[in-house]
Parts: structure tokens; C-alpha cells; sequence
């Protein structure tokens, strides 16, 4: 483990891992060379053959308790355009995706569910604050962690788990809006909805950085499910911890991206992490902010979620 100093965080795109390390805070890089990226089509929920469609829009894995909300297919906008305050350039052009309908973690994995797993694992605690409560997300895993762990209950289920892809992330935490952020386009109300960088936050934190102004009573990580859900049920798409998503990242993705399930880059160095988290900028919480670190690197604030597929 090695600490990161701040020098005056003056941009979240310096180069890369100093960038990732900013936004994620303390990490590691594990000894293990890097896996290939799994693919896996998307869940449906029509013809007989679906194992979940007859639980209707949920269903709960029994291996772990995990939840899972039916996420229909549609299209949308993704990216961000121009006009909207804060983005980045990699978050554009926006461009028509649509996706098929897929089954989402209604939560982001806890510690107690990832404790399954591997028993010993500790997401560590933040200037006294624990990280590590089995209710609250699961923290410093990897993407090549969060991918074990999908192939683990795999195994254990009979049943496909994977990461999501980019586009059925975004438009899952999007959930019909065009807005920045699911809730509307300010700031106002972010407390209401997500664990956000607030007073609490940065009066216990102290971080540099500017803030939400609202305060939503949390100095680090919150217990999931802790504040409202989105159109779609879910929770936490925005806020408590950054996500990892199944993609190789590319800057400019967005230009060729096909219209129908994009899958992401086909190689590349670096993955998509997508949501922002506990300790971040505003500007950094919104639906269309995607990041890009190492997979083998490991967070105070990185984290994930899942996708239940069909039987294998």
C-alpha cells in the first residue's frame, strides 16, 4: 500500500494512474498479470427459456442475498453534450445506443456478500472511518477481483454473473433521463439521492476540493440502499463508490461506437470505472463522468456491481 499525495489538485486528468489515484485514493497493485476481458450477452427476460422472468422485476441470488432489478431495454443518449457543466471530452459526441434487457445488482456489492468469497477481506477504514461494515460497499478490489468474484458465484449458482458493460451501466444509472445527474441537472438535492463529497465530508476530511453544499450525514462510505433509488429501483448509481464495468477503456469509443450493445474497446490497458464516489467533486458525479484505471489497482473507493445473466 502507498499513500498519494495531493498536490493542489488542480485536474483529475493528469495522466492516467496519477489521475486514478486522486479519484480513488489509497491503492494497490497487485503482483498477478492481467486477465482477458470476459464478454457475455445481455439477460432477456422474454421466451420460455429465462430462469428470472418468472420472479418478476427482482429476484434475490440465495448464494449471497444479492438483489437484482429488471432493467428493460431501450434506447438512449449517451455521453454528454457540450453544454453540460463540468463534463469531460471523452464523454462526447453523445450518440444513440440501445441495449437489450438485463438484469442489475439493485445495490452495489456489499462487504458481508464479497465476504463470501473471501472471508478475510477488509475494505480497510478512511482517518478512523470504517470502510468495512458488511452493509456498506465492498472496497479496494481490483477489477480482476471484481471478475473472480463474478466467475466464483458463477460456479456456485449454476448461473452467469458478470460486470456490466459502459453503455448498460449508464443507461441503467440514466434510467430515461437526459439530465446530468438522474435527480436533475444541479446540484440541489444530491444528498437526497447519493453518499456525495458533502459538509460532513469535508469538514471530517478536510479534502481540498470543492464540495456539495447539501449534507447527507456520512463522512465516508454509506450502508447501501441508504438514500433514494432512480426510475429503474436503483440504488447508489451515483456516489458511495466508483464502479467497475466490464469495458477497456478509449477516449475516443464514443466516435465508433456501434448502436446496439457496445462492448467497448476490443484491447487497451486501462478499464472503465463509472459513478464517482464518497470523496469526489461535484463535477465528477453526474451519469455520463467515465474513468479509467488500471484493473489489477485497488481503492478506498472503488467498488462494483453486478449482472445476472442466463443459465450458462
Amino acid at each position: 500500500m502507498r499513500k498519494i499525495f495531493w498536490l493542489g489538485v488542480l485536474s483529475v486528468f493528469l495522466v492516467p494512474v496519477v489521475a486514478g489515484a486522486w479519484l480513488i485514493g489509497d491503492f494497490q497493485i497487485p503482483a498477478k498479470k492481467e486477465k482477458p476481458q470476459l464478454k457475455s450477452s445481455s439477460a432477456s427476460a422474454s421466451g420460455s427459456g429465462s430462469n428470472y422472468a418468472s420472479s418478476g422485476k427482482s429476484f434475490t441470488e440465495p448464494e449471497t442475498g444479492m438483489e437484482f432489478v429488471w432493467v428493460p431495454k431501450g434506447c438512449f443518449q449517451m455521453g454528454s453534450p457540450s453544454s453540460e457543466s463540468g463534463r469531460y471530452s471523452d464523454e462526447g459526441p453523445v450518440h444513440r445506443v440501445c441495449v437489450d434487457g438485463f438484469w442489475l445488482g439493485k445495490y452495489e456489492v456489499t462487504n458481508g456478500q464479497y465476504r463470501r468469497y473471501k472471508s478475510g477481506h477488509n475494505s480497510k477504514s478512511y482517518k478512523g472511518n470504517s470502510l468495512n461494515g458488511d452493509s456498506q460497499p465492498v472496497v479496494e478490489v481490483s477489477w480482476e477481483d471484481a471478475t473472480a468474484f463474478s466467475e466464483w458465484l458463477s460456479r456456485k449458482s449454476g448461473k452467469k454473473f458478470r460486470l456490466p458493460t459502459e453503455a448498460e451501466w449508464e443507461y441503467a444509472a440514466r434510467a430515461q433521463t437526459t439530465t446530468a445527474r438522474f435527480w436533475g441537472d444541479g446540484e440541489s438535492g444530491a444528498c437526497n439521492f447519493a453518499n456525495v463529497n458533502d459538509r460532513t465530508s469535508k469538514r471530517v476530511n478536510n479534502f481540498s476540493w470543492d464540495n456539495f453544499s447539501c449534507d447527507d450525514g456520512y463522512a465516508v462510505s454509506a450502508p447501501v440502499g441508504s438514500f433514494r433509488a432512480n426510475a429503474f429501483g436503483l440504488y447508489d448509481m451515483l456516489g458511495n463508490v466508483w464502479e467497475w464495468c466490464s469495458d477497456w477503456y478509449s477516449k475516443n469509443y464514443y466516435k465508433s461506437s456501434p448502436v446496439n450493445n457496445p462492448q467497448g474497446s476490443f484491447s487497451g490497458s486501462l478499464r472503465v470505472i463509472r459513478g464517482g464516489g464518497w470523496r469526489l467533486k461535484p463535477r465528477s458525479v453526474r451519469s455520463a463522468i467515465r474513468f479509467r484505471i488500471r484493473p489489477g489497482l485497488r481503492g478506498l473507493n472503488l467498488g462494483f456491481r453486478l449482472v445476472a445473466c442466463e443459465r450458462r
